[in-house]
């Protein structure tokens, strides 16, 4: 079995059809842009990012030893 390199933190975009917004984890948002963009969140520094691309560049960037 393959051991995870990294954590995935994944928070999918819902659309709440009472409130007309969409939400990811607790927050909500009115454009679904804004809401894709909190998508992928690095869990060492709690930044967000649109793409797994983005998330895995970044921790190689600033989190690899």
């Amino acid at each position: 079995m393959g051991m995870l390199k990294y954590k995935v933190n994944y928070n999918p975009v819902v659309y709440d059809f009472r409130s007309g917004s969409y939400r990811v984890g607790t927050e909500k948002y009115q454009d679904y842009q804004k809401a894709r963009e909190q998508q992928w969140r690095c869990e060492k520094c709690d930044k967000t990012f649109c793409s797994f691309k983005e998330l895995r560049l970044h921790k190689l960037e600033y989190h690899s030893y």
